[in-house]
């Protein structure tokens, strides 16, 4: 509630201010903007805001003498609010809201009003170059190629068309580059599949054959201990048929008698 009174108390004292002083406030605003004097200007501006609704013309200079003044935050407030009235300058506001942004470094923002832009004109060039520019900095090198492409064509006697074919140059280099490295990183990885797959069969068929060969050796000693065991159990039967006396004991094979 009391920032509505704030505003009508505001737009009251507007309206008497002009009606005791015949003050356009707007047009000193705008005296004092192009003597650089923007301090002042948004002053002015604001005080001309506060006599009525507002309308494109007002929020551009106001957007402008903030910006200019050293308040980005408030002339992107602005300059969206401008944006929203959906007039015949909508493409304009969004235009300097995306370098209003990208000025505050808010490269994000920065992108997305300028394609906003853009999608309401695909032929507005000054957004394309600011979007190639911001695009080129967070080194999104195929959407800034794209853009500089397509602003040469809508604008193709720019100043700056000789600079921006250099940069498409570089653009299209390391496109080509980074290319040539995608494949390149491709046939390595692909290589190294091949290779780990060899390796793993390779691995694989000697762990069988030492697990064959483990196996045969295994049959190998079990087949011999079988023999040993069988070799004992013949031993074993013929020491029961067979006797030895003590050693070195002979034996005497006639009979003898006691003596009565």
């Amino acid at each position: 509630m009391s920032n509505w009174r704030n505003a009508v108390l505001a737009l009251a004292l507007g309206l008497l201010c002009q009606a005791a002083w015949g003050i356009d406030f707007a047009a000193e605003g705008e005296k004092q903007l192009s003597q650089n004097n923007t301090a002042k200007a948004v002053t002015y501006f604001e005080a001309a805001l506060a006599q009525g609704a507002p309308n494109e013309k007002l929020l551009l200079e106001l957007g402008l003498a903030y910006q200019k003044n050293g308040q980005p935050a408030d002339a992107r407030r602005v300059f969206r609010q401008g944006a929203d009235l959906g007039g015949s300058q909508r493409n304009t506001f969004l235009l300097n809201l995306g370098i209003s942004s990208y000025l505050a470094q808010d490269l994000q923002g920065a992108e997305a009003s300028f394609s906003e832009a853009l999608t309401a004109d695909p032929s507005f060039a000054q957004a394309r170059l600011n979007r190639g520019n911001v695009r080129l900095k967070t080194q999104n090198w195929a959407g800034a190629s794209e853009d500089y492409h397509a602003y040469q064509t809508l604008a193709p006697a720019n100043p700056q068309k000789e600079k921006i074919d250099k940069i498409l140059a570089m653009l299209d280099q390391a496109a080509t580059e980074a290319q040539a490295a995608a494949l390149a990183e491709e046939t390595r990885k692909k290589a190294d599949a091949e290779a780990k797959a060899k390796a793993d069969a390779d691995s694989l068929a000697a762990k069988q054959k030492a697990d064959a060969d483990a196996a045969a050796e295994k049959q190998k000693q079990d087949e011999i201990l079988a023999r040993i065991r069988q070799s004992l159990e013949n031993s074993s039967d013929d020491s029961k048929t067979l006797s030895t006396g003590p050693s070195g004991v002979k034996a005497d094979d006639n009979d003898f008698s006691l003596d009565n």
